[in-house]
């Protein structure tokens, strides 16, 4: 299977699933937007490089920043604008919009660029996975040029408070 047809099979069933638990978070979710309290959350994540996240929720919108300056080739920043469709004590799982800025190298390929993209996460009792897929904006070493996304994301502990 070649890149683009990988890349739009892993689309097609990240919007698939997104869909399913939209569609059901609708029907749990009330018309009360006050069971949606603000908290704060503070955690460590993982991609390529572990890092510390800190965020803050203002009933269904939060923001999220991570990142971590390891050197100068390898560096990682997330900045995540987020709305949750479900939020309760043991669970939240929403939208994001996210920025992300990275450098680092894989086996036989170094990598410099900035993307941004939307991505599903939810959080189960402190943990935190995000999936989804971004459109890389600047290339600092061309090794994107002809991906129109790229798939994103990380894991990791989020503490709410």
């Amino acid at each position: 299977m070649n890149a683009p047809v990988a890349a739009k099979t892993v689309a097609r069933s990240l919007l698939l699933v997104g869909l399913v638990v939209a569609g059901e978070s609708l029907t749990m979710a009330t018309a009360d937007d006050s069971v949606y309290r603000s908290r704060a959350e503070v955690g460590i994540l993982v991609s390529s490089l572990v890092k510390p996240s800190i965020g803050y929720w203002w009933g269904r919108t939060g923001l999220r920043v991570s990142g971590m300056h390891w050197n100068e080739g390898h560096y990682e920043y997330h900045v995540n604008l987020g709305y949750a469709l479900w939020d309760a004590n043991n669970i939240q799982h929403g939208i994001n919009l996210l920025t992300s800025w990275v450098a680092g190298s894989d086996p036989g390929a170094d990598y410099r660029y900035a993307s941004t993209g939307v991505a599903y996460s939810i959080n189960y009792k402190g943990f935190f996975v995000e999936l989804g897929l971004a459109h890389p904006w600047r290339d600092e070493l061309g090794n994107l040029e002809r991906e129109t996304v790229i798939p994103c994301g990380y894991w990791g502990y989020l503490y709410r408070f």
